[in-house]
């Protein structure tokens, strides 16, 4: 039975259990990933707070993947609805049930939007690993065979980490600078600046092979770890 019309809300709240932050995603305050399946967690944020934001909708039907396996891992296990637009309202069908939710296509659309310029949750570590993303010259990385993967201060205490894949190959290289964790602007700078020089000069880079029987990398530095 299709559920009266009802207001989207988006939160994005700290998940300790697994070292990041979740998307909850809410219909007059009810949980919907709880509503659609229970004992699973939001997604991180980066992986649904994006553009083109995945639950957004105009006229087609579309999946879109709002829950996680409770372990963090995307692909575990997951939460999917199909959303589409009907008239002024947007719909979201369970893909296993016949549990349904109704939205106001303008009050949905603009919480959205909201959510995307929203950025009151962000400790200093995800502010930083945000603005090194929107920081670094990726035509000039791509221009050495390099594709920006992500920044994270989680992956080592005192550090900044950044993921880049480097083709031919493939192989992961991870570049890391320390960090005391708050000098946001600071960290941002540094990045920018080191991954603007010739790769070869970079400092704290490791390198790890991402398929069997890879060789040297193409590129490599007096600061890299093979």
């Amino acid at each position: 039975m299709t559920e009266s019309v009802r207001e989207f809300q988006i939160e994005v709240r700290s998940s300790p259990q697994t070292n990041d932050h979740e998307v909850r995603l809410l219909a007059d305050g009810e949980d919907l990933i709880q509503h659609f399946c229970s004992d699973m967690m939001g997604l991180d944020p980066c992986d649904l707070l994006v553009e083109p934001c995945p639950l957004l909708v105009e006229t087609d039907n579309h999946t879109a993947m709002i829950g996680r396996c409770y372990c963090g891992v995307v692909g575990c296990g997951s939460v999917e609805v199909k959303i589409h637009r009907d008239h002024d309202q947007v719909v979201w069908q369970s893909l296993h049930s016949d549990a349904k939710v109704q939205f106001r296509a303008s009050q949905y659309q603009a919480e959205i939007e909201r959510a995307l310029r929203d950025f009151s949750w962000e400790t200093p570590e995800r502010m930083a690993a945000r603005l090194i993303a929107n920081a670094v010259d990726t035509k000039a990385l791509e221009h050495n065979g390099f594709l920006f993967d992500w920044a994270s201060g989680r992956c080592k205490e005192g550090f900044m980490t950044v993921s880049l894949t480097l083709n031919p190959g493939p192989y992961q290289i991870l570049v890391k600078l320390p960090w005391d964790g708050k000098a946001v602007d600071d960290i941002v700078a540094r990045f920018k600046l080191q991954l603007a020089e010739a790769p070869e000069s970079w400092q704290g880079v490791e390198c790890f092979p991402l398929a069997q029987n890879l060789g040297l990398p193409p590129i490599r530095g007096l600061g890299w770890r093979l």
